[in-house]
C-alpha cells in the first residue's frame, strides 16, 4: 500500500467483499444510493401501473444492479443484455416472447405483440418487468430499433426499462426521448453513501462491527468521484493490500490497582494466631458441666457497621416470658345472655345473610341447543368430549386484523417518514422487513418496526399476521378522515 493511502483498520475478514460484478437477486440490501428509484419502480409493479422508463447513467454507475434488485418485486423479470447483431427488432421480440410465454412463436409480428399484450393483461400479481440493457450497442442503431418497438411496448401491461449511457443518449432524438413516461438519471454517490456502502459490504464477511474513519472516506471521495465501479476497485485493492500485511497485535497493559482503606478492609486476610505448643494435659470436670460459650462476633466498622450490629442483636434476642402465650390461660368461650338484645339482633342478621335464596331450577333441555350452537360455531367434529370442546375454545384466530381507535392529534403531526408510511399503506400492505421501503426511508428494520407500531397504536395503521410476518395497511377510520380532509379520493 502506498504511503498516501489511509489505513482501513479492518477486522478479521472471511473474504474480500468488494467486486466489480453487478449485484444479483437476493442482494438488494447492498444496493446503496438508488433506494428512491427502486421504491418508485416497485410501486409501479405492485400497483399494476404500466410505464415506459428511460434509465441514463455512465458505465459502472450500477444500472444492472438496480434492475436485478427491482426484479425481485415481480415473478416475471426479463433482462436482455446481448444486443443482436442482425434483425434486431424480431430477435428482441422473439426473446421476450420465449422468456414470457414459450417458444411457439407466431409467424407475424402483429400476432406476436397481440399475444404478449393479452398475456400481460391477464396475469395476476405484480406487473412483468422488461429491461433492455444494451450498453455496448451503437447509439444510433439502438435508437432506430427502439423507435420501431415503441408501439408494441406501449401495448404491453408491463414496466419496460431501456438503459442508455450518456454517449448513447446524445445520439437519440428528443422526439424519441419524449415518448417515455420517465427519464431517470443515475448520479454519483456522496460521502455518506460511500461510507454506508463500504460498511455494509464489510459486515457481510466480518464477525464484528466496523466503522470507516473520515480519512478513508475523504480518500475514496477524491479518487472515485462517487462512481460505484471505481469505488469497488479502490476498496478491493486496499482490502487485499491490508489483508496481506497483518498488523501485530497490541495488548493493553493492565492498570495498577490503587488500594484504599475500604479495599484493604475487604481484601486483607486476617492474621491467624500462631499455635502454641501444649504444656501439659489437665482435664477439669467442672468445665464440662457448664454450657458452651457463645461464639464471639467480631467487631465491624465501616458503612455497614449499623446493619451488622442489628443482626448481632437479633441473633442474641430472647423473648421475655410476658410475650409467651399459654394456651391454657386463653379463654375458651365468651358467655353471653341468650335473651339479650345483642344476641337477638345477631341471630336476625345471620338468618338474613346466610339463608340462601331459592334459585329457580334450570332446565337441562335449554342447555343442549346452546352447546350445539357453540360446537357449530367452532366448527368442531362431532363425538368430541367436554375436555376437547373446552380446549378448542382456546384456539387462536389466525390472520385477523387488529386496530386501535384513531388519534387525530398524531395524524395531524406526522413526520416525513411517518407520512411516507401512511402513503404506502394507503396503496398496499407492507412489512417492516420491506428492504425497498427501508432504503427509501433510510432506516433499518428495528426503527421501521417502531414507526409502524407507533402508527398502529394511534389507530392509523392496522396489522395482520401472515405466517411469521406482520403486514400493516391503512385503517378505514384514517382513510375516511383523509378523505374528509380532501387529501385522498374515495375509491368507492
Amino acid at each position: 500500500m502506498s504511503d498516501d493511502k489511509p489505513i482501513l483498520e479492518l477486522p478479521a475478514l472471511q473474504s474480500n467483499p468488494f467486486t466489480t460484478r453487478p449485484l444479483e437477486k437476493g442482494q438488494s440490501s447492498l444496493l446503496i444510493g438508488r433506494g428512491d428509484i427502486a421504491a418508485r419502480w416497485a410501486r409501479f409493479l405492485k400497483q399494476r401501473n404500466a410505464r415506459m422508463i428511460l434509465l441514463v447513467g455512465e458505465s459502472g454507475t450500477g444500472r444492472t444492479s438496480l434492475l436485478r434488485c427491482v426484479g425481485e418485486e415481480t415473478s416475471t423479470h426479463i433482462h436482455l443484455e446481448m444486443f443482436p447483431s442482425s434483425d434486431q427488432q424480431n430477435q428482441i421480440l422473439h426473446e421476450i416472447y420465449g422468456s414470457m410465454i414459450g417458444f411457439d412463436i407466431p409467424g407475424t409480428t402483429q400476432e406476436l405483440v397481440s399475444r404478449l399484450a393479452k398475456y400481460t393483461q391477464e396475469s395476476d400479481g405484480p406487473l412483468p418487468l422488461i429491461s433492455l440493457d444494451y450498453t455496448n450497442g451503437d447509439g444510433t442503431l439502438l435508437g432506430s430499433v427502439i423507435s420501431s418497438l415503441m408501439a408494441g411496448f406501449q401495448r404491453l401491461d408491463a414496466v419496460v426499462v431501456i438503459t442508455l449511457t450518456t454517449d448513447q443518449r446524445a445520439q437519440w432524438s428528443e422526439s424519441l426521448i419524449n415518448r417515455f413516461d420517465h427519464v431517470e438519471v443515475l448520479k454519483n454517490l456522496d460521502d455518506t453513501q460511500i461510507k454506508d456502502l463500504c460498511e455494509k459490504r464489510i459486515s457481510t464477511v466480518a464477525s464484528s462491527g466496523w466503522s470507516m474513519n473520515e480519512a478513508c472516506v475523504d480518500f475514496l471521495v477524491d479518487r472515485s468521484i462517487g462512481q460505484p465501479s471505481k469505488l469497488m476497485r479502490l476498496m478491493r485493492d486496499m482490502v487485499d493490500d491490508e489483508r496481506s500485511r497483518p498488523r501485530k497485535p497490541v495488548y493493553d497493559e493492565p492498570e495498577p490497582i490503587i488500594e484504599s482503606a475500604s479495599t484493604q478492609m475487604w481484601t486483607k486476610e486476617p492474621e491467624l494466631a500462631q499455635p502454641q505448643a501444649p504444656t501439659g494435659f489437665d482435664l477439669d470436670m467442672d468445665i464440662l458441666d457448664q454450657p458452651p460459650p457463645q461464639p464471639m462476633m467480631p467487631s465491624f466498622a465501616g458503612p455497614f457497621g449499623g446493619l451488622r450490629s442489628r443482626n448481632k442483636d437479633q441473633l442474641n434476642y430472647t423473648p421475655s416470658e410476658d410475650y409467651i402465650l399459654d394456651e391454657e390461660k386463653l379463654p375458651r368461650e365468651i358467655w353471653v345472655d341468650p335473651s339479650s338484645e345483642l344476641m337477638m339482633e345477631a341471630q336476625i342478621v345471620e338468618e338474613e345473610v346466610f339463608e340462601p335464596e331459592s334459585q329457580p331450577e334450570v332446565e337441562i333441555e335449554n342447555e343442549i341447543p346452546i352447546l350445539e350452537q357453540l360446537v357449530a360455531a367452532l366448527n368442531i367434529p362431532e363425538g368430541m368430549g367436554l375436555a376437547e370442546l373446552l380446549s378448542a375454545m382456546r384456539r387462536p384466530v389466525i390472520g385477523t386484523k387488529q386496530s386501535n381507535p384513531l388519534d387525530l392529534m398524531t395524524l395531524r403531526n406526522l413526520s416525513h417518514n411517518d407520512a411516507t408510511l401512511v402513503e404506502v399503506a394507503s396503496q398496499r400492505s407492507f412489512s417492516p422487513s420491506d428492504a425497498r421501503l427501508q432504503d427509501s426511508l433510510g432506516v433499518k428494520r428495528p426503527r421501521m418496526s417502531q414507526m409502524c407500531n407507533r402508527l398502529y397504536r394511534a389507530g392509523i395503521l392496522t396489522v395482520q399476521q401472515k405466517g411469521r410476518s406482520r403486514y400493516f395497511v391503512l385503517t378505514n377510520d384514517a382513510k375516511a378522515q383523509l378523505i374528509a380532509w380532501g387529501m385522498m379520493e374515495d375509491s368507492q
